[in-house]
């Protein structure tokens, strides 16, 4: 992961820019890749920061105007696995109302929030919260 020289950047290697270091951005970052390189996420099946329109699957979709953090897709249908919204402060369960309403739209199986300490999934299918300390390489979530 590469800092400008002055660290008020950071390059995306996905999105293959320079973007912003905030420290969200910061978070997204080191979970892109964490994704990529220990977990085995295709970087072509990723979606960073784009609007729930522009999705491949809800284009042509009546979709409210939201932006997504991360979605990772699996890799011959483009079907929807993990949907992940990135905070800089610190998680609390209140906070996965913002990606399950994007969810509702997306459908991906696996939700998480994650910040510098700690990552919560959920499976969409599950009521409460369960924290992890990991998650799915690329192939067990193509199975789940």
């Amino acid at each position: 992961m590469g800092l400008s020289p002055q660290n008020k950047q950071i390059y995306d290697p996905i999105r293959k820019k320079w973007v912003d270091a905030f420290p969200e951005e910061i978070v997204r970052q080191h979970l892109l890749n964490h994704l990529v390189k220990d977990l085995g996420y295709p970087p072509h099946v990723m979606i960073i920061e784009k609007q729930l329109s522009e999705l491949p699957h809800l284009q042509n979709t009546k979709v409210p105007s939201r932006r997504i953090d991360i979605l990772c897709l699996e890799s011959e249908t483009l079907r929807p696995l993990l949907l992940i919204e990135c905070k800089a402060v610190s998680i609390r369960e209140k906070m996965f109302a913002q990606p399950l309403g994007y969810n509702a739209f997306i459908g991906a199986p696996l939700i998480c929030l994650a910040n510098q300490e700690e990552l919560c999934l959920r499976w969409e299918t599950e009521v409460s919260l369960n924290k992890l300390d990991r998650l799915p390489t690329y192939e067990q979530l193509r199975r789940a």
